[in-house]
């Protein structure tokens, strides 16, 4: 049904939109911070969400239909910064993980319950990143 078929889409956009921007500020911990704690802290998340999508949505990926997503040609802004990047996609995860937050409560509580302790997560990882970053500077 097409309501299934929507929900399906919107978990799909915000679980890529969220691996995509952990593994961005994961190679920015990597790369820039050399800080292997960040790093491995930020690789566990990206593994405990596609631990969560494969239990809970296996077949997630019929919900994707490209071709039809109406802001598929909006182009991004720019970056005045290298450091903006990392601030761009750890704003991109939180906003993602909220998005399957609420989701997961309709299809399964305990999806969203997972969603929510991995945002609660996000944050206290953010705030070490950008206290390694300062030292780091």
């Amino acid at each position: 049904d097409n309501d299934e078929l929507r929900k399906l889409a919107i978990i799909d956009a915000n679980i890529n939109r969220v691996a995509e921007g952990l593994r961005v500020v994961e190679d920015w911990a990597r790369f820039f911070l050399r800080e292997k704690g960040t790093t491995d802290e930020l690789r566990e998340v990206r593994h405990e969400l596609w631990n969560i999508v494969s239990e809970y949505y296996p077949e997630i990926i019929k919900g994707r239909d490209t071709g039809e997503d109406i802001l598929r040609e909006i182009k991004e802004s720019g970056r005045k910064d290298l450091k903006d990047i990392p601030v761009v996609n750890f704003n991109r995860v939180k906003e993602g993980l909220r998005v399957l937050e609420e989701m997961g409560k309709i299809i399964s509580g305990e999806a969203g319950s997972k969603f929510k302790k991995m945002r609660f997560k996000i944050y206290d990882i953010e705030r070490k990143f950008y206290m390694r970053e300062r030292t780091h500077a």
